[in-house]
């Protein structure tokens, strides 16, 4: 099959263009780098000629809720309208397992942007070419949303069933192979916390660093502070129901990152 990845650079896009190819899938990887500007609608439809597949791998990670809600909805609704122009076209959204009361909080505007995105798309793509893939947040995603300040990290109190990126572009790839369509959620082994993972991040990195340390002062393991988060994120909003799960642990994941 030929299968064009929008947001081919990212965090996700990168590795879902590896497993794509690895399964002998011929690729367009379409990012901003080579002229593809999903935001401003600029090469999204050239990008798409000839493919069977679109998948839409863009992101844009911004608190400000005016600016996610632009982005998402002019971003998928410019990929929406190039597999308007590709009849047959199925179309992949990459999404966010969430629960209703989640996009309902006026405070996560990022979630809202999400949730308008599966709106475009349910909207203006035939249900029967469209596969929703909603995956749980990245063991990644932690790094990211840790804040080191001296020996302290700070990072927020969230409830995840998390997963390495890897395994859920993998999951991706495998329901692309089976020509699936509707919605499939994918989540981690284990429901924890964000704080918890940091820990087992921290931990493993003091120890990488102390093999390789030659001075007589050894890495300390930071004291991880958790933040607390007000509403669903603190309780079960970001839980799916009822997910494929992956058997990939955190410890697995950092043996081999």
């Amino acid at each position: 099959m030929q299968i064009t990845v929008y947001g081919a650079t990212g965090t996700f896009g990168r590795r879902l263009v590896a497993h794509l190819r690895a399964r002998e899938h011929s690729v367009i990887a379409a990012h901003r780098g080579i002229g593809v500007d999903t935001y401003a609608g600029e090469g999204v439809t050239e990008a798409a000629v000839d493919s069977e597949v679109l998948v839409d791998c863009v992101n844009y990670m911004t608190n400000n809720r005016h600016r996610a809600l632009d982005f998402f909805s002019r971003s998928s609704r410019s990929i929406a309208l190039a597999a308007a122009e590709n009849p047959g076209a199925a179309m992949v959204c990459l999404s966010i397992a969430f629960r209703p009361e989640v996009a309902k909080s006026t405070l996560l505007g990022y979630y809202q942007a999400k949730d308008l995105q599966e709106r475009v798309y349910r909207r203006l793509v035939p249900a029967d070419q469209l596969l929703m893939f909603r995956s749980t947040q990245w063991f990644e995603l932690v790094d990211t949303m840790t804040f080191n300040a001296g020996p302290m990290a700070f990072v927020p109190k969230m409830r995840v069933q998390a997963l390495a990126a890897d395994e859920a572009a993998r999951m991706m790839a495998e329901a692309i192979d089976a020509e699936e369509r509707g919605t499939i959620e994918v989540a981690g082994p284990e429901v924890s916390d964000f704080p918890t993972i940091a820990r087992r991040i921290a931990v493993t990195n003091a120890s990488a660093d102390s093999a390789v340390s030659t001075g007589a002062r050894k890495p300390r393991v930071p004291t991880i502070v958790p933040i607390p988060i007000p509403g669903p994120l603190s309780a079960d909003g970001l839980i799916p129901d009822s997910p494929r799960l992956s058997a990939v642990t955190v410890e697995d994941w950092l043996r081999t990152r």
